[in-house]
């Protein structure tokens, strides 16, 4: 009896020593498993888009791609079409011009279940390097009216990546916002750092500050006019442009030639004659966005 219960505690005693361990051992390996899965992950997205951050929209799905000043470059997500042999997992690069830069179809070893020989190829770059620059319908298959050659005798699995990506395109392309160069607005600015987003940014040169760089909006004569300012830290422009506007054609679209837009580095610009109510609310929006945003300038 005695022995029954010195062999129950030795059992309890070695459970719970193990226990100890085998918790001391996950605190101390967790973070480093978390770590190596995250640089495997942003390793994937590289191999997909130009990029050197990736910021989540959605966790495990989407993402939007950052060069090494935080601009954003484009987005990256996943699909998981129905295949042949099972769900076919793709990653997927688009550039801000909505443009396929790079795609990545999981190996046998990552889960894909097609059949090796036929499905399987579609992992291939005769395959996969047909999407290079494509977007929307042009992903498809030729026989469904877009421009990939499917893969002989694997016409389920080529045209569920061609779906896939399709489809995804559609989902997601509309995180790509609208595009602006900041360089071309501070052209003495090698870098640009977020102050607000998606709406001010400081304008730097190594570590000095030599501006800022704002989004705008006002509204003109048929619509709103959204546009970009670089402003030094003389309070002096450094650039206009406009960035989206549906003005009259050949009368108030005159605010977004190059030449009205360049008066501004010399200060505020007169009026131009015939699109009277669309360059003055560009004038007037510009003045405001100075108001408002100077304060940073101190």
């Amino acid at each position: 009896m005695n022995s029954t219960r010195q062999m129950i505690l030795t059992l309890v005693i070695v459970a719970v020593v193990c226990a100890i361990i085998l918790s001391f051992v996950y605190a101390f390996t967790a973070p480093r498993i978390k770590e190596t899965k995250k640089n495997l992950s942003l390793e994937g997205l590289k191999q997909v888009i130009n990029a050197q951050e990736f910021e989540d929209i959605i966790p495990d799905t989407l993402w939007q791609a950052l060069d090494s000043t935080g601009a954003v470059v484009g987005i990256v997500f996943r699909v998981f079409p129905r295949g042949y042999g099972g769900p076919i997992p793709i990653t997927v690069g688009l550039g801000l011009d909505g443009k396929i830069t790079g795609i990545k179809i999981a190996s046998a070893a990552e889960g894909l279940k097609e059949t090796p020989g036929l499905g399987v190829k579609t992992t291939e770059p005769e395959f996969t390097g047909q999407f290079i620059g494509k977007c929307g319908n042009d992903v498809l298959l030729k026989k469904d009216g877009g421009t990939i050659d499917g893969i002989t005798a694997a016409t389920i699995s080529s045209r569920a990546v061609c779906n896939g990506i399709k489809q995804g395109i559609d989902l997601y392309s509309k995180y790509l916002g609208p595009t602006y160069d900041k360089k071309k607005i501070f052209p003495t600015a090698s870098s640009f750092c977020t102050v607000i987003k998606d709406t001010l940014w400081y304008a730097l040169s190594d570590t000095d500050t030599l501006g800022i760089v704002f989004i705008g909006t006002t509204f003109g004569y048929a619509d709103t006019i959204k546009f970009i300012v670089g402003l030094d830290k003389n309070r002096m422009i450094t650039g206009v442009d406009i960035i989206c506007m549906n003005e009259t054609a050949g009368i108030g679209d005159q605010i977004k030639n190059q030449d009205f837009l360049n008066k501004f580095k010399k200060g505020i610009p007169e009026v131009i004659t015939g699109a009277t109510i669309s360059s003055q609310a560009l004038i007037d929006g510009v003045k405001k966005g100075i108001k408002r945003f100077k304060e940073y300038l101190k």
